[in-house]
This record gives C-alpha cells, sequence and structure tokens, in this order.
C-alpha cells in the first residue's frame, strides 16, 4: 500500500483501516529517517544533512533576516553549484544604492590545495588566498587552481643580507598574468641559502 492523505476516515471502524494507519506511520518514518537519525536510536531526530536545491537567482531578503542556498558559481576551473549566503544589511544596495554589485557572498569553492609548495585557502565573497615559500626567485611563482585574476602578490625575506649590519632584503613582486607573478630583490648580490615567504589574493 502507499501513503493516503485521507486515512483514516471518521465514520469508518478503525479496525477496518488498520492496514491503511500502519502503511501511513510506517511512510511518516521513512520519510523522518532522511537526513535526520533514525527513530529507536539515542540521537533520534537530529539531522545529519541538508539538502539545497539548486537557485538559478538570488532568491533576495526583505527582512533582517539570512538566506543560506544553493546556485552555480563560475570560477577560472569550472561552474558548479555553491553555497552562497544573503544578509540584507550587507548587501550592496543597502550599504551604497548607487553602488552596483553581486547582491550575495559566495561561501564555498571547489578546490583547497594543503599540500605545498603553493598552498591555497578560500575567503567568504569569492576570493582565493594562496601562500607558500621559494628559494630561487629567477622563476615565476605559478597559482593553482589558477584564478580569474591576481589582485595583489606580496613577497617577505626569510634571510638576511651578510654584509655589515645585516638587514632584511629588499623585495617587490610584479604579476605577469592570472597565474603567475615574479618576486625580484633590490640587492645586487643575494647570499645561498635564502628564501622568501609570499601571499596572493586572487578572484575565483
Amino acid at each position: 500500500m502507499t501513503y493516503n492523505p485521507n486515512s483514516p476516515i471518521g465514520p469508518i471502524s478503525p479496525l477496518s483501516q488498520v492496514v491503511q494507519v500502519q502503511t501511513n506511520f510506517s511512510t511518516f518514518g521513512t520519510i523522518f529517517n532522511i537526513n535526520h537519525t533514525a527513530l529507536n536510536n539515542p540521537d533520534q531526530g537530529k539531522h545529519e544533512g541538508v539538502q539545497f536545491t539548486l537557485q538559478t537567482v538570488d532568491p533576495g531578503v526583505t527582512d533582517d533576516l539570512a538566506v543560506i542556498y544553493n546556485k552555480n558559481a563560475t570560477s577560472n576551473i569550472d561552474t558548479e553549484p555553491q553555497l552562497w549566503l544573503q544578509i540584507l544589511k550587507f548587501l550592496p544596495t543597502k550599504l551604497d544604492p548607487s553602488t552596483p554589485g553581486n547582491p550575495a557572498m559566495q561561501l564555498t569553492y571547489n578546490k583547497v590545495n594543503t599540500v605545498g609548495p603553493v598552498f591555497q585557502s578560500f575567503l567568504i565573497g569569492g576570493y582565493l588566498l594562496f601562500f607558500g615559500k621559494v628559494t630561487d626567485i629567477t622563476v615565476p611563482v605559478t597559482l593553482s587552481p589558477i584564478p580569474s585574476s591576481i589582485l595583489t602578490a606580496i613577497a617577505i625575506p626569510n634571510t638576511m643580507t651578510t654584509a655589515g649590519n645585516p638587514i632584511p632584503y629588499r623585495v617587490s613582486t610584479q604579476i605577469l598574468s592570472k597565474s603567475q607573478f615574479m618576486i625580484y630583490s633590490a640587492d645586487a648580490s643575494i647570499a645561498n641559502p635564502y628564501s622568501f615567504t609570499w601571499i596572493a589574493i586572487g578572484k575565483a
């Protein structure tokens, strides 16, 4: 039997509706078990997962509420469903009605590097944070995954000059493309071994 929303029927004796009532209760339990800890379990009723229906547009908020939803995000890697957030008081049009912008903040990304030498994480709003260390500044630093663009790149020397009073090497960076930047030193000679810690921020 299948679920019947019209059972039990008041005028009819419960005795003749037992099978349908049992079917209805069994269906309730089956549906409840989706994304929840099953009944008759010490943690019964607790949420185990949440399913988001893919949205094609930002749903919008009209009150002092927040909405989390699933919508495709296009990056330099792919177009995939990601989580987004809308909070009314943080919308660009709320902060400055003359400022256009995406009225939502991207919360997730499809790739995170946990193995170097190039490490990468995701910043809310669609930004990628890259960082690492290099010992050869004659070759460019290559970012992976490739961002849509590099917004900034900063390098810090880990070693000091050795002549006279040791001071940190003077360094600068130059963005070459959406995936590479160079580290330069203003010092004529650099004693080996040396290394530079760097950080870069790009758009997903």
